[in-house]
C-alpha cells in the first residue's frame, strides 16, 4: 500500500476521490491482486501503453487497468479524456473489490454522475463500448460467489454491478440522443436478464442443486435491485420510461416478466436468505482474511467450507488463527438472524485438531470468545451437520416454490 503522504486529497479529481487513493483502497482490501498472487502469469494480459478505457477488452481487463501506470492525475478540472479514463478506473476498482471484505464505494459515481457529463461524442462512445464489453470480464478469480449453470454460464452478484453500469449507460445514451447506442445497451440488459432467468429455471428443474438455486436466487434479487439503481440516476429521470417499466422492479412487480423467475427468486431470498444479505461489516475488522483469494467469503449462509479453510489455512500461526475466530465468534451476535457465521464455526470445529475447544487455541482467545463459545445456543447451532443444514434449506426452497404455483 502506498505511503498516505503520496495520495491525493479526498476530492482531488474534479471533486471525486483521487485515482491513486482509489487504487489504494483496492490494495488495502485485496493486496493479492498486486503482489503477484493473482492472476497466474499465463493469464495476465500484456502490459500496454494505452489509455485505461482501452485496456478493458480482455477477460482480466479490470486487472490490466489496476496495474496500469497510465491513470489520470488528480486535478480540479479534468479533461473529457481524463474523465473517461477515470470512469474505466472506477469500474475496474469496483469490480475488483465488490466481492472482497471492503468494497470500494464508487458505484454511485459510476451510474449517477459519470454518464451525464458533457463530453465529445468520441468519449461517450468509448464509455458505452467499454460498458458493453464488461460481459467479457472473468471474475471467477476475484469472487467466491459464482455459480456455473449449464447452458447459462456463471451467475453472480457481479452481473448486477454490470447491469447497474448498463442502466446508467442507457440513460446516458438517451440524454445525448445516441439511439443506436441506447438500443445496443438495452439489448445487452435484456440478454443478461434472460440469461439469469434461464439459469434459475434450469436449477429449479435440477433436484439436488437447491444450494446453487438459493445462491443464484440471492444474486438475481440483488442484481434486479442493482439495475433499479442504474435506472434511478437523478439526471436520467426523464429518460427511458418504457425500459424502466419493462425491466425495472423485477423483484417486486408484474410476476409474469421473464417467466416469473425474478419474482420467484425474490420469494426464496425473502423467506430463506434475507438475513444473510448484509455487507458483513463485522468481518471487515479481521485483516488476515484479506490475504489471499481463497479466503474470500462465499454466499451466506453456506460458510461451512469457508470455516474449514480457516481451520487449515497454512499461512497462519496459532495466534492469528485464534484472532480470526475471535472475530467470527463476535460477529455472530452483531447481525440479527444470520446463520452463516455459525456455519463457519461449525466447519472450523470439524476441521481443526481438537476443534474450537482445543486448549492451544482457547488460550489465545479473548475472554469474550471463551465465554461465548460456552453458550448452549451457539453450541447447538454449530453441532448441526452441514448436510442436515443444507438439506433443510433445500426443503424450504422447494416448499416456497410450490406455494408460488
Amino acid at each position: 500500500m502506498e505511503n498516505p503522504s503520496d495520495l491525493e486529497g479526498r476530492a482531488a479529481f474534479g471533486g471525486f476521490i483521487g485515482p491513486k487513493r482509489l487504487k489504494s483502497l483496492v490494495k488495502n482490501t485485496s493486496p493479492w491482486q498486486f503482489d503477484g498472487t493473482f492472476p497466474p502469469e499465463a493469464d495476465r494480459p500484456a502490459r500496454r501503453d494505452a489509455r485505461l478505457i482501452e485496456l478493458g477488452d480482455h477477460p482480466l481487463g479490470f486487472w490490466a487497468i489496476l496495474q496500469s501506470e497510465s491513470h489520470p492525475e488528480a486535478c480540479e478540472t479534468p479533461t473529457p479524456e481524463q474523465w473517461t479514463d477515470y470512469f474505466a478506473l472506477c469500474v475496474a476498482c469496483h469490480f475488483a473489490s465488490v466481492a472482497s471484505f471492503v468494497p470500494t464505494d464508487v458505484d454511485t459515481k459510476i451510474r449517477s454522475h459519470l454518464w451525464f457529463q458533457d463530453r465529445p461524442t468520441a468519449e461517450h462512445d468509448r464509455m458505452r463500448d467499454f460498458a458493453l464489453g464488461l460481459a467479457r470480464w472473468d471474475i471467477t478469480g476475484i469472487s467466491a460467489r459464482v455459480v456455473d449453470v449449464d447452458g447459462a454460464g456463471p451467475v453472480s452478484g457481479h452481473d448486477g454491478e454490470r447491469l447497474s453500469v448498463l442502466g446508467g449507460a442507457y440513460l446516458g445514451c438517451l440524454k445525448i440522443e445516441d439511439q443506436n447506442g441506447a438500443e445496443a445497451v438495452l439489448a445487452a440488459i435484456e440478454a443478461e436478464l434472460s440469461r439469469e432467468a434461464q439459469a434459475f429455471d434450469t436449477l429449479v428443474r435440477s433436484y439436488g442443486r437447491e444450494r446453487d438455486l438459493l445462491i443464484v436466487a440471492a444474486a438475481m434479487t440483488h442484481n434486479a435491485g442493482d439495475l433499479d439503481q442504474g435506472f434511478s440516476a437523478e439526471k436520467g429521470k426523464r429518460f427511458g420510461a418504457d425500459a424502466k417499466a419493462a425491466f425495472g422492479r423485477l423483484a417486486h412487480d408484474e410476476p409474469k416478466r421473464f417467466g416469473g423467475a425474478f419474482i420467484k427468486a425474490a420469494a426464496l431470498y425473502k423467506d430463506i436468505l434475507a438475513s444473510e444479505g448484509h455487507r458483513h461489516y463485522p468481518l471487515r475488522e479481521i485483516r488476515p482474511l484479506r490475504a489471499h483469494p481463497r479466503l474470500l467469503l462465499p454466499v451466506g449462509p453456506f460458510f461451512d467450507q469457508w470455516g474449514e479453510t480457516l481451520a487449515t489455512w497454512p499461512e497462519w500461526d496459532l495466534c492469528t488463527r485464534a484472532h480470526v475466530i475471535d472475530g467470527v465468534v463476535q460477529a455472530c451476535g452483531r447481525v440479527a438472524g444470520q446463520k452463516g457465521y455459525y456455519r463457519a464455526l461449525a466447519g472450523f470445529d470439524r476441521s481443526f485438531g481438537g476443534g474450537l475447544e482445543s486448549p492451544l487455541l482457547v488460550r489465545n482467545f479473548g475472554s469474550a470468545t471463551r465465554r461465548d463459545l460456552k453458550d448452549p445456543e451457539l453450541r447447538q447451532k454449530i453441532a448441526v451437520r452441514r448436510e442436515s443444514f443444507e438439506s433443510s434449506l433445500g426443503k424450504q426452497a422447494r416448499k416456497v416454490l410450490a406455494s408460488l404455483r
